[in-house]
């Protein structure tokens, strides 16, 4: 008899716990007739279809458990403008004009309150989107002024809503649409702020998808950082071990008591291969005991690496850095870019190009 009850307790607990995680989301949209709606979840790559059903007169209903509350799109007879939403347990509904979908009221569940509360205050939005209209008004009429005026205009509401993203972001830090809106701004955020977030969500919504994608954003913001702070003016470059064309190893402190170039690349790279006339030229004049170049191809192979450094005619040290790890420690971004080393190591200047690397090697020499 134990066993029975005990039983019927774990079932009901079970049915519990599946009713607690059951949506409903009931639509009637205006105008929609008939044909199809789907359920899409919003993730790293896109949009993901869970669900699809029938819309019979413009009414559709979808129902399911959902694991994590977070953004779904509803799409309604393939219109370009889907209903946006937190899909949460309870009940959800959507209602609209299939003519005006960006319109649409969603009603059910705090997240959705919350959702609307920021759209309906983001800053001057009917605004910028007549500024887009206006300027390209201003540029087919070729009037400049009226164009820099409302360029103007439209930075400054820009940079009004950045603030506006940011301060909702730190109010909501306890709940999903916070770290929803967090992700799509993390790369604006300062590391700190950004670790400072990332440990509020950790302690209100543990394990959400959300945080989670959070926490991996943060270790190479980690990481560009402290690259970033390796590689000051005034500090001594990190070592590194790479191979040549030849196969042998070479590292960087081999050419202590030199001054060196050091010079990321790829051939396939058009502007580093537009300034390696610049680079040979430099070589070429101050090239001997006291400075080397030393180039840092990010070539993925060697063959086509090997191919540019004959078809550019490159005589000075060439390594290959396949898995862009030494990239990595100098906190490479993009491409080409440069580092003059003095004698000792330390960094004197970065991003020479042109003429400007002319001079400061004439200053040096």
């Amino acid at each position: 008899m134990r066993k029975i009850a005990f039983l019927l307790v774990i079932g009901v607990l079970l049915a519990s716990c599946g009713k607690n995680n059951q949506y409903t989301v009931t639509g009637n949209i205006e105008g929609a007739g008939d044909g199809t709606a789907l359920l899409q979840k919003v993730g790293k790559t896109g949009a993901e279809t869970i669900d699809s059903v029938q819309v019979s007169d413009g009414k559709f209903q979808f129902t399911g458990t959902v694991e994590n509350s977070e953004l779904y799109l509803i799409t309604i007879n393939e219109n370009r403008m889907p209903v946006a939403l937190f899909l949460e347990p309870g009940n959800i509904s959507v209602t609209g004009n299939i003519d005006s979908l960006k319109d649409a009221v969603v009603e059910g569940g705090e997240l959705n309150k919350i959702l609307k509360a920021f759209n309906e205050s983001i800053p001057s939005m009917d605004r910028a989107q007549a500024l887009q209209q206006e300027f390209m008004e201003a540029r087919q009429a070729g009037d400049q002024q009226k164009m820099q005026a409302l360029a103007a205009e439209y930075q400054s509401i820009m940079m009004a809503q950045q603030e506006y993203y940011h301060n909702f972001v730190r109010e909501n830090n306890d709940n999903e649409v916070g770290a929803f809106l967090a992700l799509n701004m993390a790369r604006s955020l300062e590391l700190d702020e950004l670790e400072e977030l990332v440990t509020s969500f950790e302690e209100n919504i543990p394990g959400h998808p959300y945080v989670e994608e959070l926490k991996e954003m943060l270790e190479p913001m980690k990481q560009q950082k402290a690259a970033e702070e390796a590689i000051q003016i005034g500090k001594v470059a990190p070592d590194f071990t790479l191979t040549d064309k030849d196969g042998n190893e070479v590292s960087l402190k081999d050419f202590n008591g030199k001054y060196v170039l050091l010079d990321f690349w790829a051939s396939w790279c058009r502007p580093c291969r537009d300034e390696m006339p610049n680079v040979a030229k430099a070589y070429e004049k101050f090239g001997g005991e006291e400075f080397e170049v030393v180039g840092v191809s990010l070539d993925k192979t060697k063959e086509p690496w090997l191919k540019a450094v004959e078809e550019d005619n490159i005589t000075w040290v060439q390594l290959h850095d396949p898995e862009g790890e030494v990239a990595d420690i100098y906190g490479v971004q993009a491409i080409p870019f440069t580092l003059l080393l003095d004698k000792d190591g330390v960094i004197i200047e970065k991003n020479l190009r042109g003429d400007a690397l002319q001079e400061k090697l004439d200053e040096i020499f």
